[in-house]
């Protein structure tokens, strides 16, 4: 079966390390890897006790959606709203976010 896609062939087997980030990009992947990098930065960001009762969930229109699991660790993440953008802003540059939302709801590990 041969498969064209206008493109010559390189000739040549390519590492999955050089397509990887043309696969992220033509997929449409950034976001998904930008909260996954804030997942794991999490307890760095917030504290290990807030981190263990909350997860960043998703970011829209330039807002951090936060997941936690009792009303209380919500109220601390809204009060603690302005150290965590910036604690954000320095350590990813490229993530762009103003403002956050707590959701509160059931979190599985």
């Amino acid at each position: 079966m041969r498969f064209s896609f206008g493109e010559k062939r390189k000739g040549a087997a390519c590492s999955f390390g050089d397509l990887l980030a043309d696969i992220i990009t033509e997929n449409n992947l950034e976001k998904s890897f930008t909260i996954e990098e804030l997942i794991a930065e999490w307890g760095a960001i917030v504290g290990d006790i807030i981190s263990t009762h909350s997860r960043p969930e998703r970011i829209h229109r330039r807002m951090l959606v936060i997941a936690v699991d009792h009303s209380v660790y919500g109220n601390e993440i809204v009060l603690m709203k302005d150290m965590i953008v910036k604690r954000i802003r320095a350590q990813f540059p490229w993530i762009h976010i103003d403002d956050l939302r707590v959701d509160i709801k059931a979190l599985r590990w």
